[in-house]
């Protein structure tokens, strides 16, 4: 009961923490796919358009686009709708999470007399934490949430069937491993794909508390087999015949697969300070200025965090069977970061990616708490009160210190703020500084955020700072000289990357929206030409640089150089297959009169447009329009 109440108190006190960060803005990637769902609202899309059209990850992520049209469906298209459903989902992971770690301590023998108060202290511990914070009042970031509950579920499947296989009812485990579980991982693939994890978090649990008497269980050896073994050679075997499915992407990053894994050394080093003594000012969304390791002494904190993680986990192991926790937990910390920080070409550095890893790595320090208290001698206060009186202190501070977040996230300035004082040279804070001031109608705000990218050792960030500058001065009616883009050009980098192709949509919006002057749309067009020329041993596969094509050949289009407009489709179509492309290579060759070749991709198209793609099915019957007309 005592425990029970804890963990009561604990999420009504997350509640109270979080409420008043509910009524903060849309952030960066929120509005890109939470606008569909406004489309539907209006009776302009389709719920399977917005279900299964979300292109975010490998699987699209649909459970978690349902569970966006169910907020919206309740409360409405608002910030309010997402955050409020946020919140309740994370209190629903910390009952998830309590019952799985509830059932983690009846195995340790040191915490087993006290498992469901320890677990509380550790859900509690969890429910409060600041690093949460860009989790839950993320609005998207619900992807990250959903997967977590799923993957918590499963282990708690798996739990169960653990129990049962020892007393014997074999059909109900083999009902819980081989129906059960892989129904919870799926769903927790489609609300994100870090739930692959949940497989190898089993095996550390397995090997925590019960490789003693589980080792030769053939249903257990099945299990594996079939849930990490297989998945595991599949994953090499695409890495040996055709690792550009995985890695292409590193092709537009500033680094390399090496560099990266490296980084994610010191990365981990910095998650591991952060959960354990959160330093609340510093923690944000503006991490894109995290520089990447490019040796193990460039620089020198590479290889001792290399070093640290090595000794930390040597130590886990050595106390395995005397301190099962602390092995469980720390763990689960590492394995649970094994999608988003390991091999796969993401961005470095983003502390909502610790939402599930921080559970593994507050038991373990639990676990470790109670292996020291009782072997300390103490004379004033007994081990438990002492144990008591230290988690409170942290609850307490993790409570006060989420509060103040949630105050911050109230608003975007305020967000802005505190990551600029953090982050001045963060691509992604400026160009929100740039954003804000123009919406408060200061243009000089503007052109001091362009300036401050201008002036970065970053040569990525001054060709951004220079290209949203251009694209300011046509906003204002300018007339642009062309040799403000040569300037930029000059600074291209050989390989394009997914902060140049938003710098440069804009543009190209800008400019045939309203115009730039001198600065063509021709002059436009030639100078995206020249930036894919720049990044010809870049891989055509490479998102970024068929984004690019894709953009060139749009502003040839309306520059009216067909030839060029369809020189650079046909590439991007044949790098991508995507159907925007696909759709706007077959407009171009209507207009050339290349009938035969516009009505066979027109029927390609056709054939792999989903019957609810509205918008999709609009653009393809400009182009049959475009065909009628040149018969």
């Amino acid at each position: 009961m005592q425990a029970r109440i804890l963990l009561c108190v604990a999420m009504a006190l997350t509640a109270f923490v979080y409420w008043t960060g509910l009524s903060g803005p849309f952030l960066f990637d929120d509005l890109p796919n939470l606008n569909p769902i406004q489309s539907w609202l209006a009776g302009d899309a389709t719920w399977q358009s917005v279900v299964f059209g979300n292109a975010s990850g490998m699987l699209g992520r649909p459970l978690s686009m349902a569970s966006f049209l169910l907020s919206a469906e309740l409360s409405g298209h608002t910030p309010y709708a997402y955050k409020l459903g946020n919140l309740v989902i994370h209190l629903i992971c910390g009952l998830l999470g309590w019952q799985v770690i509830r059932r983690l301590l009846h195995e340790d023998p040191r915490m087993s007399a006290h498992a469901d108060l320890l677990a509380s202290i550790v859900v509690g511990l969890w429910l409060l934490h600041p690093i949460n914070v860009s989790t839950v009042l993320y609005s998207v970031q619900r992807m990250a949430q959903l997967s977590t509950l799923f993957v918590l579920a499963s282990l708690w499947a798996y739990l169960i069937a653990r129990r049962q296989l020892n007393e014997g009812k074999t059909r109900k485990a083999v009902f819980s491993l081989f129906a059960l579980f892989p129904m919870l991982v799926f769903a927790g693939l489609m609300s994100k794909e870090n739930a692959a994890v949940a497989p190898a978090l089993c095996l550390v649990i397995e090997l925590a508390y019960f490789s003693s008497n589980g080792t030769r269980n053939r249903i257990l050896k099945t299990f594996f087999g079939l849930a990490l073994v297989l998945p595991a050679i599949a994953i090499a075997g695409v890495l040996l015949i055709n690792p550009d499915r995985l890695l292409v992407n590193y092709a537009e990053r500033d680094f390399t697969l090496i560099e990266r894994l490296l980084s994610q050394t010191r990365i981990l080093m910095d998650y591991i300070g952060t959960v354990l003594i959160p330093r609340t000012p510093l923690l944000g969304l503006y991490t894109d200025d995290f520089q990447p390791s490019t040796g193990l002494l460039s620089p020198a904190t590479t290889l001792a965090s290399l070093a640290a993680l090595l000794a930390i986990s040597a130590g886990a192991i050595a106390l395995r069977k005397r301190a099962p926790s602390v092995f469980a937990g720390w763990f689960f910390f590492l394995v649970a970061h094994g999608v988003e920080s390991s091999i796969l070409p993401l961005e470095l550095y983003f502390e909502h990616r610790n939402y599930l890893p921080s559970i593994g790595l507050l038991l373990a320090v639990v676990g470790l708490a109670i292996l020291l208290l009782k072997e300390l001698p103490t004379n004033v206060l007994t081990p438990r009160q002492l144990g008591f009186l230290a988690a409170g202190g942290f609850a307490l501070s993790f409570a006060f210190a989420t509060n103040g977040r949630a105050h911050v996230w109230q608003a975007e300035d305020t967000i802005l703020e505190q990551g600029l004082k953090h982050h001045p040279d963060s691509m992604r804070a400026q160009l929100l500084r740039a954003t804000i001031s123009m919406r408060q109608g200061n243009t000089q705000g503007s052109y001091d955020a362009f300036a401050d990218l201008l002036s970065s050792k970053n040569p990525r960030n001054r060709v951004v700072g220079r290209l949203s500058w251009i694209t300011l001065d046509c906003i204002r009616g300018m007339d642009v000289p062309p040799q403000d883009l040569q300037r930029a050009l000059a600074e291209a980098r050989p390989n394009l990357t997914m902060s140049e192709v938003p710098a440069l949509r804009l543009l190209a919006r800008v400019s045939k929206e309203q115009g730039c002057g001198r600065l063509t749309n021709s002059v436009i067009a030639d100078g995206m030409a020249f930036m894919i020329q720049r990044a010809s041993a870049q891989p055509e596969k490479s998102r970024s640089k068929w984004l690019t094509r894709f953009l060139a050949a749009e502003m040839f289009l309306h520059a009216g150089r067909l030839p060029e407009a369809q020189k650079q489709a046909e590439e991007a179509w044949k790098a991508s297959g995507d159907l925007p492309v696909g759709t706007l290579l077959s407009q171009i060759y209507a207009m050339r009169g290349l009938r035969s070749e516009a009505e066979t991709l027109v029927l390609a198209l056709d054939r792999r447009m989903k019957p609810y793609d509205t918008a999709g099915r609009v653009e393809l019957g400009k182009t049959r329009a475009l065909l009628q007309q040149h018969k």
